[in-house]
């Protein structure tokens, strides 16, 4: 093997004042060696983590009453939505039922509002109106007073009346015309109350007319067609729009009474917020819960993260996306991989220290990785394949820029000045200064050997 000569005069003299030193020592030891070889390197980066599930939540109740059953137990995988826990919900139920009915009452009576008086009713009222009406004209010719008397005033009555019903008919027809928005601003809204106006004074004139007539029984009768026309005019009026309006109101605040009350009667049941597995349970069955009390706690264990601890120097080094490998204080023995999947923008201050936190997802977890536990995480920073391998505990550092090596060759040591490149755990690739196949010592220097070459030597061997 030929090796390239180096004229370095510092690596004589250093190697001469070795040997000399070399004379005065005792008995020689068995140098430690190594072989400079090729291989695979890895460079990594160790940090600290802690096991974390992908999400977890302590669930509480969210209304007060006694524990009435627990559904689930420690381990069980539950979905979003299933019911965990329950309160006595026997007086919420109620409270929902009660509301219920009071918003099924107030719908009905919203229809029957909106659609105004039956035929049946309408013709039973003008029966009424047209009954009061004979017997005041019996008692009219009882006391034999004449129809002429009240002739022109009934005709009037009669038309204000027809007129009114056919402007009723008429709003009717808009107001369940489901174009117009608005029907009691419509034109036909105010034909009806000129109408119902024009109608009520010339009953008011009738009426005075009446009255003129010194006779009770007359006046009664008068007073009974008076109710009966009032009753088929206030029939006919319906639906009016503050009608309509107020059955609408108490249709919607019966509808806001159930809706809290079929909330107060969800929040006494304690839900999975999403598809995992419960962790712990802290209720038990009979206890009075509040707001307050925890329930028990669910996990996602679908995705297991660590989340590590960078100091700030080494945090340019990691990326997202470098694979990390994973031992667990736990675990002992086991080997897991992961990726870095996100690094915190925003540091924390420890006593002047700043860190950085990184989350990394495990690819191959296990039922036996539980959050909390204790990791360590090496992250990969870069890989070399088929690349000259020295150990790092071969290499001398003599400066920041200068390291060298002792290489045994045909039983001499001699100091070669390496040039490295990726430095990992153990090993380090070699750019420069050394062959494969090169014997290495390990942790010595060559004050180590029995006798030193002489100068002469040296130089002879750097000729190799």
């Amino acid at each position: 093997m030929k090796r390239r000569t180096y004229s370095i005069l510092a690596i004589v003299v250093s190697l001469a004042l070795v040997g000399c030193q070399a004379q005065a020592q005792a008995k020689p030891t068995t140098p430690q060696t190594a072989t400079v070889q090729r291989g695979n390197l890895t460079a990594t980066l160790a940090a600290a983590g802690t096991v974390a599930a992908r999400s977890q939540v302590v669930l509480t109740f969210q209304a007060s009453g006694q524990v009435k059953e627990i559904d689930v137990k420690v381990g069980d995988k539950v979905k979003a939505g299933q019911a965990l826990a329950k309160l006595d919900t026997t007086d919420l139920e109620m409270a929902v039922s009660k509301a219920q009915i009071a918003l099924d009452s107030s719908q009905v009576a919203l229809q029957k509002t909106k659609a105004g008086p039956t035929q049946s009713q309408v013709e039973s009222a003008k029966a009424s109106l047209a009954s009061a009406q004979a017997a005041y004209q019996d008692a009219l010719n009882k006391y034999g007073l004449s129809d002429a008397q009240l002739a022109v005033a009934r005709a009037q009555v009669d038309k204000a009346a027809a007129t009114v019903q056919r402007a009723q008919d008429a709003y009717n027809w808009e107001a369940n015309n489901w174009l117009d928005p608005n029907p009691s601003q419509s034109s036909q809204a105010t034909a009806l109350s000129d109408a119902q106006t024009a109608y009520t004074l010339t009953v008011a004139a009738y009426n005075q007319q009446a009255a003129t007539i010194n006779n009770s029984a007359v006046k009664s009768a008068a007073s009974q067609v008076a109710q009966a026309q009032s009753a088929l005019d206030q029939l006919l009026a319906t639906p009016a729009p503050e009608d309509i309006a107020a059955a609408e109101a108490q249709v919607k605040q019966n509808e806001a009474s159930l809706q809290q009350a079929q909330l107060a009667l969800a929040q006494a049941t304690v839900v999975a917020p999403f598809d995992g597995t419960v962790g712990d349970i802290y209720a038990q069955v009979g206890q009075w819960a509040t707001t307050s009390t925890q329930a028990m706690v669910v996990v996602d264990l679908s995705q297991i993260n660590l989340t590590i601890t960078l100091a700030e120097t080494d945090v340019p080094k990691v990326q997202v996306g470098q694979q990390t490998q994973i031992t667990l204080d736990a675990l002992q023995g086991q080997v897991f991989t992961g990726t870095v999947k996100e690094i915190d923008l925003v540091g924390t201050v420890t006593s002047g220290v700043v860190n950085y936190s990184a989350t990394v997802a495990v690819q191959d977890p296990t039922d036996t990785m539980r959050p909390g536990m204790n990791a360590t995480v090496n992250v990969i920073l870069q890989q070399r394949e088929n690349v000259l391998l020295v150990p790092n505990r071969a290499v001398q550092t003599v400066s920041s820029r200068f390291r060298t090596a002792t290489v045994l060759y045909e039983g001499q040591l001699i100091v070669e000045p390496v040039t490295l490149g990726l430095s990992g755990d153990t090993n380090s690739e070699v750019v420069s200064g050394l062959q494969e196949g090169d014997i290495v010592l390990i942790g010595q220097t060559t004050t180590t050997a029995n006798r030193a070459p002489g100068i002469g030597g040296i130089l002879g061997g750097l000729g190799r």
